[in-house]
């Protein structure tokens, strides 16, 4: 696919295609190119019960099965962890999926402690031994708990040789150890429990994805200079922690974005509020505006309620003003009451506007009291995009209902989770339709 996309520039590239790849590497671009040599780091300690470490072991063979695994392609290795490192298998040991899936099935847990530090120093000279000029090299790390010994420097050499540390930690791991192996927030991810690894595949996906096209300038047809392709190289490595600092918001993106949030009584108030911090994040990355991005926000528990229209805010310290404000109603849970309120607040006399795309953000914690289905069709009867966004123990059979397809159901195990959905949010809707379904429809995509 990429060797036939005709984007102008690499921002343009980046910013309409970094969050649509599809989730089977088969149907994605980078298929003929696709070079990368990946380890996994796992955890093996004895703090780790059995059948968490099985639910470990089928989160890798399920990225594995999301890339094209060859000799010259994408290779994975994995090295297991406690007080000291074992390698299980290097890189070059098995050059397709289903040996790999094998090699990770018959991997049996070590027990002992936890010496994340020794581990990174291990890893090193595994990359020097085997990894390819030229091509990615990515290190996944999965911990459970704090380390018995310092592993920021250990991290840090494994960047300098221009290795990327994902850290993924689970239940007791520590979030600022997590940010010191990855070397950033952005390549973090933490999660409350084993099972729960399931929910960020997709979510750490596009970021491999991009790391393992990262320096190949030959998909990108559109590529008129070796300026332009030095260009692209240099901002991706920005670019790849989800332009957070150096394209904060949707270039070019007018859009109605409406957040429907869930306040009823089951949602504790600290959570309440971060569900108010994950609002307060839409509204900073959006370009708001009265010709850009308009956002409204409406309430609801056991009846809906209005906090603001589409078109009463016509800047950002006046949303985040706005959101900071609102109070939480608890009551019950009328989800489908509250999707038939939500529908009039697209149209003009509500400030809504027609012509452009229009999106709907579901937030809630628990199952609907009452039906959900045929409001939220009535909405995607519109033309308006739904995404809905469960937390804790929020029913995803409903979650799809409202949504209309599962690809826009995200769902989170805790509210802290929200602060790393806000940006997939948003660049799934600064995506054109017309991207998804044919990449060189976007050729004529402003400059």
């Amino acid at each position: 696919v990429f060797g036939s996309i005709c984007y102008p520039n690499a921002y343009d590239f980046l910013i309409e295609r970094s969050f649509t790849f599809p989730f089977v590497s088969s149907q994605l671009g980078c298929v003929d190119t696709e070079e990368a040599d990946i380890y996994f780091l796992i955890d093996g300690s004895g703090s780790i019960y059995p059948n968490d470490f099985q639910d470990m072991k089928v989160f890798m063979n399920e990225m594995i099965s999301m890339f094209q695994v060859s000799a010259n392609g994408v290779r994975f290795g994995v090295v297991q962890y406690e007080s000291t490192p074992q390698t299980e298998f290097t890189i070059s040991q098995y050059n397709s999926v289903k040996q790999l899936k094998e090699a990770v099935h018959v991997i049996q847990q070590l027990g002992g402690g936890t010496n994340t530090g020794d581990a990174l120093r291990y890893m090193k000279s595994l990359f020097v031994k085997a990894t390819r000029y030229s091509v990615p090299k990515l290190l996944i790390v999965i911990t459970d708990g704090e380390s018995r010994d310092q592993v920021t420097k250990a991290a840090e050499e494994l960047r300098q040789e221009g290795i990327v540390i994902y850290a993924i930690g689970v239940k007791n791991a520590i979030k600022k150890e997590l940010k010191d192996i990855a070397g950033t927030e952005d390549r973090m991810f933490f999660v409350n429990d084993f099972d729960s690894l399931k929910l960020i595949k997709h979510e750490i996906q596009p970021f491999i994805f991009l790391e393992v096209c990262y320096g190949r300038h030959d998909f990108l047809c559109s590529f008129q200079s070796e300026w332009l392709a030095n260009t692209f190289r240099r901002r991706f490595q920005v670019l790849s922690s989800l332009f957070s600092s150096l394209y904060p918001a949707c270039k070019n993106m007018k859009a109605d974005i409406i957040l429907l949030v869930d306040s009823s009584e089951s949602i504790h108030p600290v959570d309440f509020q971060k569900m108010k911090d994950f609002m307060q994040l839409i509204v900073n990355r959006s370009d708001i505006g009265a010709d850009k991005v308009q956002v409204g926000l409406l309430q609801f528990s056991s009846e809906p309620q209005e906090e603001f229209q589409l078109n009463q805010y016509g800047s950002k310290a006046d949303l985040r003003r706005a959101i900071s404000g609102i109070r939480q109603i608890k009551s019950g849970t009328m989800t489908g009451k509250a999707l038939t309120f939500a529908s009039s607040y697209f149209d003009e006399p509500k400030g809504g506007r027609p012509r452009v795309k229009q999106y709907l953000i579901v937030i809630t914690d628990g199952e609907a009291q009452d039906i959900v289905r045929e409001p939220a069709e009535t909405i995607r009867d519109k033309g308006i995009t739904i995404y809905a966004i469960g937390v804790l123990h929020a029913n995803n059979s409903q979650l799809v209902e409202i949504a209309g397809s599962q690809d826009r159901v995200f769902f989170e195990d805790n509210f802290d989770s929200l602060t790393f959905l806000e940006k997939e949010i948003l660049f799934e809707i600064c995506n054109p339709e017309d991207c998804k379904r044919s990449p060189c429809a976007c050729r004529n995509l402003p400059q």
